[in-house]
């Protein structure tokens, strides 16, 4: 089929049928310092994290009518772990991995979560430690 003949038929039908669509927002690596840890030589200071996150969302969510205020967005994701990163000292990597699922997952356009945060200066002898979290509707 040439390239003009199926320019065509995607004008005449837009959104062909089919059986599913998935739609995935992501941040990658996002590095941020943050008070996080249970030990005395960690309360008071800022190590470095890197935060992963991979949002399923649905379809319509992430292109609502051009309307990207209405949109689940990356920035606006990265945005929110921003704040609860820095708004606290966390204990452990568990609780705050639990704290920024809870507040993106409120979002009921979001049906799959993938979280993942790496302590960078953990260990000496290991790239980094971390947590995953996962949760879906």
């Amino acid at each position: 089929m040439k390239l003009d003949a199926l320019a065509a038929q995607n004008a005449a039908n837009p959104r062909p049928d089919f059986a599913g669509e998935r739609v995935s927002v992501r941040v990658n690596r996002l590095r941020l310092d943050a008070e996080v840890g249970v030990y005395d030589s960690e309360r008071g200071r800022k190590q470095p994290l890197e935060i992963s996150l991979e949002a399923e969302v649905a379809p319509e969510a992430t292109h609502p009518q051009g309307a990207l205020g209405e949109a689940v967005n990356y920035a606006a994701m990265a945005e929110t772990v921003r704040q609860i990163v820095g708004a606290a000292h966390h204990d452990l990597l568990e609780d705050l991995a639990q704290t920024i699922a809870d507040t993106l997952f409120a979002d009921p356009r979001v049906k799959r979560l993938d979280l993942t945060l790496d302590k960078l200066t953990a260990l000496e002898d290991a790239q980094s430690v971390g947590v995953s979290l996962s949760r879906w509707r």
